[in-house]
């Protein structure tokens, strides 16, 4: 009797390593796709650069400090470019800096659509590698929600690094001062970032003009997470 229970004891143990073994030499599951962003990148690219055309810089650059004032119509949909960067906003999403206010806080508060044109002013570079534009005056648009993408203002920055399809990006709020670099993904996820490989840019949606910086790989960043990268 106690011949056979070991007996029985050993085979199942053999079962089981025989299982695990099995297990072990299947074949990988594929990684999933990276998920698709939540608008059409290529149909708001300025029409020079659709479909990958359109001039092309070096990967590698310098920190130069360039400069664009563009005067923007708040009542038609239009991108407007800088340098291999861009800028999307769709009619009336505009706020009216006279009376709308500004300031972390005020970025879904209700408020009065711009009706004039307004002159922008963005100094961008390649700050440490990686795309920086700065914006002037500061300005914050028409709260929309989630299901309201048309209505979303998009930021595109092209980085000077090769952008890797399998590593994080984003593109981090630069509120100046104290509170430095700032995450605004971790409170709000219509404010994540997409990349767009065809044109080694990131890609984002944002609620407002100030300060804005590509950022890669796995960060963990909030309130006053980095330094201030400002001008």
């Amino acid at each position: 009797m106690h011949v056979s229970t070991l007996v029985r004891r050993c085979s199942a143990l053999l079962v089981v390593l025989a299982a695990a073994s099995a297990c072990s030499d299947a074949p990988m599951a594929p990684s999933a796709a990276p998920e698709q962003p939540a608008f059409d990148i290529n149909a708001l690219q300025p029409e020079m650069s659709r479909g990958g055309k359109g001039a092309k810089t070096a990967l590698a650059g310098g920190d130069t400090d360039n400069v664009l004032t563009f005067t923007v119509d708040p009542n038609v949909s239009r991108t407007y470019a800088f340098g291999e960067n861009w800028v999307y906003f769709p009619a009336r999403s505009i706020c009216d800096p006279g009376t709308s206010g500004y300031g972390i806080g005020t970025w879904d508060t209700p408020c009065t659509a711009l009706r004039q044109p307004v002159s922008v002013t963005v100094h961008w570079s390649n700050k440490g590698g990686h795309a920086y534009a700065h914006f002037s005056p500061d300005l914050r648009f028409v709260p929309a929600d989630a299901r309201s993408i048309t209505r979303w203002v998009i930021l595109s920055l092209h980085d000077h690094k090769r952008i890797r399809e399998l590593s994080n990006y984003n593109i981090l709020y630069d509120a100046g001062g104290s509170l430095g670099l700032i995450d605004e993904s971790l409170t709000d996820k219509t404010l994540r970032a997409w990349i767009d490989p065809l044109h080694n840019s990131v890609v984002r949606r944002v609620k407002h003009f100030s300060g804005y910086m590509v950022a890669a790989g796995a960060m963990d960043i909030g309130m006053g997470g980095m330094g201030d990268a400002s001008y």
